[in-house]
């Protein structure tokens, strides 16, 4: 299946499994969930490297590092075993580090955008289960971003309220929107790039 943002093809099972250890209610085992979505952005991210950042690989970086975000929360607070957060670290720190010296002509990227809102809201915005041919034709800004952050915004010319859904999409799809988001995870695991 042709997706916005790709996706594995068992992405709702690891999205619930991701959400339920964010949540505090995980079903399986807590460390393994974690590790198992450290090492698949690791080989992702090398595999994506190792061809220039192009291709089917690279793609999955983002769908990689949004799950490493959404289990943050466990491996910071959550009493993870040992290991797990190194792990975890060292593998956001490489995927932050993806954009260095890169530039790109957006002001505003999705991990702009208050981390919890991304979470709560990823499946809708990011359609993932959406053919690209049914959502590129009349793609709307609150189906890339939540009504809840786009009601919030004050400045209505400011990005991304004054944004059309497809310029949306293409800061979702910009190279600099996975590393922003290992930055978040980053930042909410204490740690730095450096």
């Amino acid at each position: 299946m042709s997706t916005v943002i790709p996706v594995p093809d068992n992405w709702e099972e690891m999205l619930g499994g991701w959400e339920s250890l964010r949540q505090g209610y995980p079903a399986g085992d807590q460390d393994e969930t974690a590790r198992d979505c450290a090492r698949r952005l690791d080989e992702t991210a090398s595999a994506a490297g190792a061809v220039s950042g192009s291709g089917p690989q690279s793609d999955l970086v983002l769908f990689w590092t949004l799950g490493l975000l959404h289990v943050a929360p466990y491996v910071a607070f959550g009493n993870p075993g040992p290991g797990v957060e190194d792990e975890a670290v060292a593998v956001l720190r490489r995927a932050a580090s993806r954009d260095e010296g890169q530039s790109c002509e957006h002001a505003w990227h999705p991990y702009d955008v208050e981390v919890d809102e991304v979470l709560k809201y990823l499946p809708e915005d990011l359609l993932l289960s959406s053919p690209v041919e049914e959502v590129l034709d009349g793609l709307l800004p609150e189906d890339l971003l939540s009504t809840y952050y786009l009601d919030a915004l004050e400045d209505e010319e400011a990005e991304p309220a004054n944004l059309s859904g497809p310029e949306i999409l293409a800061r979702w799809q910009c190279p600099r929107t996975a590393p922003g988001f290992a930055r978040a995870a980053l930042d909410y695991l204490g740690a730095t790039v450096h």
